[in-house]
């Protein structure tokens, strides 16, 4: 698997945060969302964690339609 790019990052808590990147396994352009974690008692650099999903580049116009779904749900 090539490098994750960030190209963006949401800042979850303190400690957490969310990177929104871009990867290349096998040819295939892959979308990953995963929050990176700092120990609580280190000031290093953010680490990524399990929590997250990967998703193939075909599959990003879905994944922004549920999440645009489920922003219309809790604005009501």
């Amino acid at each position: 698997m090539s490098e994750f790019r960030t190209v963006a990052t949401v800042r979850k808590s303190n400690t957490q945060e969310i990177r929104v990147g871009v990867s290349v396994q096998a040819g295939c352009t892959l979308i990953d969302t995963r929050v990176f974690a700092t120990a609580r008692d280190s000031r290093g650099e953010p680490h990524p964690t399990k929590a997250g999903i990967c998703v193939a580049k075909a599959k990003l116009p879905e994944l922004i339609e549920a999440l645009q779904a489920a922003e219309r749900e809790v604005s009501e």
